[in-house]
């Protein structure tokens, strides 16, 4: 019984960072590039790369342990390195 209640959990856990994920890139795809019209910017690509990031740290926070702060501290790290050596 306990272990389906953490698969329900981590279902729903999946299911609202997804939901997350995916409005964020409509709401940003709408307002910039419908709204605004802009064109497509390497900045743009920063804020995609934060969106999953949410996600991911979503996800990661309804893992019930003391994993969520690891994966999370080491998810932003990497994220950060990659895109200062990208820019540099």
């Amino acid at each position: 019984m306990e272990l389906m209640n953490v698969f329900q959990s981590d279902c729903v856990g999946f299911i609202v960072a997804l939901l997350s994920v995916i409005v964020l890139f409509i709401r940003f795809c709408v307002e910039t590039y419908g709204f605004q019209e802009e064109v497509f910017l390497l900045e743009h690509l920063k804020k995609f790369v934060g969106f999953i990031v949410t996600g991911v740290t979503i996800i990661v926070v309804a893992v019930p342990e003391g994993l969520p702060l690891a994966v999370t501290v080491s998810l932003a790290y990497s994220v950060k390195v990659r895109v200062a050596i990208n820019l540099a």
